[in-house]
């Protein structure tokens, strides 16, 4: 008796192929405790797959259940003053949602328009842009606990928020055994229309009318991405593919005597510097190897020229890696979660 082989190539924006032994588009709460009891708690759960490299060819295809979040619903939950608690379901897509919030005048959102993904995978990796994270108007998490078969909120200060990850970083992605599954997220937005920050960003300031609000905020940062990165319908890609590095005093010091020029921004006591900066001072921007490469556009941006493979990816994103550490001796972490069906692909973190 023959298996069908499914290919996950349409759920993952980077448009790799990769193979599935059982797939299933999970709709409601109900859905998600079953499935998930019968797969003796080992599976994967993709969202809109943005941030992920699935590595499993067709003759290593992953052995557990694959499962589609599409957990959908948007309502308001609480009405406080100048601010509302809005819940929206873990599988609605983040852009459709921001502009959601926009429409009904629901402020905190503006700067992260146009992140590619679902609402669930938005806390995952602590999305930001523009001076946000998505930590700052989270209230809480709901999910399904696999462990205690009981589903529970985590507040914002239990979730661990930090620099693109979270306490469900390593509990939802680094393995086949995931401890949480999340139904949807709480969001606190605010209702105060006139009195907000504009991002320091002289890209936006320069975009902006004389007296903006939130919306325009949101359409200059929509504009900004638009020219800056590749259109996924046409390059497929996971948006940024590496992590911008944070480095101490002493390490940041040591770069500005050596790279006069090197971009370095202060963050809480610590060092932030470019990873698109990097890559493209080590002539990457715009490199390819076989069907993958840096786009011209944007050289954080890894994209998929044609049929590639994972290990083209991981072969080249490699590359890219130990270049850097060669001219720098800064390490760059690879932003996306590898899901590989062997161990062909830890050493490529």
């Amino acid at each position: 008796m023959t298996q069908n082989i499914l290919n996950l190539k349409r759920f993952n924006t980077l448009g790799l192929n990769a193979y599935c032994k059982s797939l299933e588009i999970v709709e409601n709460e109900q859905d998600i405790k079953t499935l998930v009891k019968d797969s003796k708690n080992k599976f994967i759960i993709l969202g809109e797959g943005s941030n992920v490299i699935l590595d499993a060819p067709i003759e290593s295809p992953f052995e557990v259940p694959v499962f589609i979040n599409r957990l959908k619903g948007i309502t308001v939950r609480k009405n406080l003053k100048q601010r509302v608690i809005v819940r929206c379901g873990a599988g609605e897509n983040w852009n459709k949602f921001v502009l959601w919030t926009l429409e009904n005048k629901f402020g905190g959102l503006e700067c992260l328009a146009g992140i590619p993904g679902s609402v669930g995978a938005a806390p995952i990796q602590n999305i930001g842009a523009y001076g946000s994270e998505v930590c700052d108007v989270i209230e809480s998490v709901n999910v399904y606990d696999v462990e205690s078969n009981l589903t529970i909120s985590i507040s914002n200060k239990d979730c661990a928020f930090g620099y693109r990850t979270s306490v469900f970083r390593n509990r939802t992605l680094s393995s086949f055994l995931s401890n949480f599954v999340i139904i949807s997220v709480d969001f606190s937005l605010s209702t105060d229309w006139k009195n907000f920050n504009t991002p320091d960003y002289d890209s936006i300031k320069n975009a902006l009318p004389s007296n903006p609000n939130r919306i325009d905020i949101a359409d200059a940062v929509l504009n900004i991405r638009s020219k800056k990165l590749p259109d996924l319908n046409i390059f497929p890609n996971v948006g940024s593919f590496f992590i911008n590095p944070v480095v101490d005093n002493t390490k940041a010091e040591r770069l500005r005597k050596k790279f006069a020029n090197i971009p370095i921004i202060t963050v809480n006591g610590s060092f932030k510097l470019s990873a698109a900066w990097l890559i493209e001072s080590c002539g990457f921007r715009g490199a390819k190897f076989k069907n993958v490469g840096m786009h011209l556009k944007h050289a954080l941006v890894l994209v998929n020229y044609g049929n590639s493979s994972s290990q083209e990816v991981l072969m080249f994103a490699e590359e890219v890696r130990a270049s850097v550490k060669e001219k720098f001796d800064v390490n760059l972490k690879i932003e996306p979660a590898i899901l590989s069906s062997s161990e062909r692909s830890k050493y490529f973190g």
